[in-house]
């Protein structure tokens, strides 16, 4: 009977009806106390929905229940991260790929959280795996692009954020972040067309008409500028 409510809820939880998949994963686990990935999945739902908390405590049912649960240990990883719990998020991450090495995914979002606690040596180390045991991993790429920013390495950041941009064509954000590599290169027109790509891909992108707007006032264009900060601000883009 478990096994039934936690088939219903990745139905549900596939059609987006979260609320009616969280009762179904809860009825499971009442049915069935140790069900790790009912525990998983129901700590998945509370992460989208910015409950991280409660999803921190979900895959943490679920490491108790299946201790060599590698996806758990890299989840909880995430909702520590996104509770500025960094040390803890590394150590997690670390858990996870002991029990499973070959993960390029928690090698990037190991290096995420060096990154936030301002380790950019370390985040680049970890992005660097990610891209040798993937080297399709347009998300590491970008990722790396903006360890080597943190680093003073412009020039090398730019070759991240367009082979990240070489991989996935419709990528809003490393558009956005090559534009700001190369306004610090003082190459203000093609760091006004990256943004202006970056708009093409994500309409709302704030920050992209923010930082053209920054660039078309080095162009000399200002009421274009104005006109981006304005919408900047529409956006929430406060700073604008």
């Amino acid at each position: 009977q478990a096994d039934s409510h936690f088939g219903r809820a990745q139905a549900q939880h596939q059609t987006n009806n979260l609320t009616a998949a969280i009762s179904d994963y809860s009825t499971a686990i009442q049915l069935k106390p140790g069900y790790a990935q009912a525990f998983y999945y129901r700590g998945g739902i509370k992460f989208e929905q910015g409950d991280y908390a409660g999803a921190e405590e979900d895959f943490t049912q679920a490491i108790n229940a299946k201790p060599d649960y590698s996806y758990a240990y890299n989840d909880r990883g995430s909702s520590k991260r996104q509770q500025n719990k960094f040390d803890d998020a590394i150590a997690d991450y670390t858990q996870a790929l002991n029990k499973e090495p070959g993960l390029a995914f928690v090698y990037n979002n190991r290096g995420s959280a060096k990154r936030k606690k301002g380790d950019f040596s370390g985040a680049l180390d970890d992005y660097n795996e990610a891209i040798r045991i993937k080297p399709i991993y347009a998300e590491a790429y970008n990722n790396r692009g903006s360890a080597k920013m943190d680093l003073a390495d412009v020039e090398g950041a730019i070759k991240d954020f367009s082979k990240a941009i070489e991989l996935r064509p419709n990528y809003a954000l490393a558009y956005n972040n090559r534009a700001t590599a190369k306004y610090k290169l003082k190459d203000y027109k093609s760091s006004a067309e990256d943004c202006t790509k970056a708009i093409q891909h994500s309409p709302d992108y704030g920050y992209a008409y923010l930082n053209r707007g920054i660039a078309r006032e080095m162009l000399r264009e200002d009421d274009a500028a104005c006109a981006d900060w304005k919408k900047a601000i529409e956006l929430g883009i406060e700073t604008a």
